[in-house]
């Protein structure tokens, strides 16, 4: 790696997680800003396999960032949750928007190279290696050397394998296809309904399976899903595990959508280890690479959020001329974000370790009679929806 090209700060990814750490440290350190590079491995517009809703959590991280993306986007008004043959709606105008995701993400980079930050698309990270003075990246184009490398290369990050860093498995599997269809017949677009089904749990799948309204090149269509967590390694009883695929087409089968012109896409998700390594010095991980919600894999807006707490490291780190970063677990914890990611953790630990999770049955049962104020404040307890009511109609 010799005469390589200096940057104080490399982010490796240029997703939402480190697009928005990019902007991040640019709002609080506009000088530092200009000496930081992003490393694309593709191109915008690229694909993403990705359920695609961005909830109140990821609008306020918009705002934050002082983005307001011109993206086509499926508004819904109202939430639906199920657990077998028990389900109950939770109206809130505006509760998430359906993004087509490789064009949000597009509109994103787009934002950053129009503020002046450097972004390099098509560049692959081969391999680093972290010194006492910083970290040397060698990438299919050149070498670098950073001050600080942030780690926001997703699930199978490249930084976090080449670092050895510790997390116990925690990998988890989502499926999707996107099916066109006619508006006037499906309820859910006609409704504005995006649809959270817990039933799979009792075939063994440690999730849920979603029914998102969506536009796919201006074209109505629904995003139809499933999520493994596979966050117990033991079902109740040692029963098998639930063969995802199986369960996914079996569910589509039932509802009489015809498959044979969809085509069927996998991701992997990396859920949130509060015991994990997250750093190394000079070595930050945020995003899929340190793990989010382990409960509904949603990664959008957990990502944009990491990149605050990122760049607070970033600039404090410059500050004190300490890269060693050993505050940056206890921060993350602290964080609201953190928080949020131990109590999504919680519940689904209690709730998909179990085929028959009685008390998850129980909870559903009265949620389905009561008023609308408890309803909501179970959205608003898995972070689905705004703490305060009062905002609802």
């Amino acid at each position: 790696m010799n005469n390589p090209l200096q940057y104080k700060v490399v982010i490796v990814g240029g997703g939402p997680t480190g697009l928005a750490t990019a902007l991040h440290l640019a709002q609080r350190q506009p000088a530092l800003a200009q000496e930081m590079l992003i490393l694309e491995a593709a191109e915008h517009p690229r694909p993403k396999v990705c359920g695609g809703g961005v909830t109140f959590h990821g609008e306020e991280q918009l705002q934050k960032l002082g983005l307001h993306l011109n993206v086509p986007a499926f508004t819904v008004n109202q939430l639906v949750f199920r657990l077998g043959r028990l389900d109950f709606s939770v109206p809130f105008p505006g509760a998430m928007r359906v993004i087509e995701r490789r064009l949000f993400d597009a509109a994103i980079a787009e934002a950053v190279t129009a503020r002046g930050l450097r972004v390099h698309s098509n560049e692959k990270l081969l391999d680093l290696q972290p010194g006492p003075d910083g970290v040397m990246l060698k990438t299919t184009r050149h070498t670098y050397r950073a001050a600080v490398v942030v780690g926001a290369d997703g699930a199978n990050s490249v930084v976090r394998r080449k670092l050895n860093l510790f997390a116990q498995p925690g990998i988890a599997r989502l499926l999707r296809v996107l099916t066109p269809i006619n508006p006037e017949e499906e309820e859910a677009w006609r409704q504005q309904t995006a649809v959270f089904d817990f039933s799979c749990i009792q075939h063994g799948i440690q999730g849920y399976s979603w029914d998102f309204p969506c536009l796919v090149d201006g074209q109505p269509h629904m995003n139809r899903g499933i999520f493994d967590s596979r966050l117990a390694p033991q079902l109740q009883h040692h029963l098998p595990h639930g063969n995802l695929k199986q369960t996914f087409l079996a569910s589509l089968e039932a509802r009489q959508i015809n498959l044979s012109n969809v085509r069927l896409e996998g991701h992997p998700v990396r859920w949130f280890n509060p015991e994990a390594a997250f750093a190394r010095p000079h070595v930050l991980l945020a995003g899929d690479a340190a793990g989010v919600d382990p409960l509904f894999a949603e990664g959008i807006s957990y990502g944009m959020e990491y990149g605050s707490i990122v760049a607070e490291q970033i600039e404090d780190a410059f500050a004190r001329n300490d890269f060693r970063f050993q505050n940056y677990k206890k921060a993350l914890q602290q964080h609201r974000l953190g928080r949020l990611l131990r109590r999504r953790t919680f519940i689904a630990r209690h709730l998909f370790a179990y085929r028959q999770p009685e008390m998850f049955f129980l909870i559903w049962r009265m949620a389905t009679i009561a008023p609308l104020t408890i309803q909501y404040a179970f959205g608003s307890f898995l972070g689905l929806l705004p703490p305060r009511y009062e905002t609802a109609v």
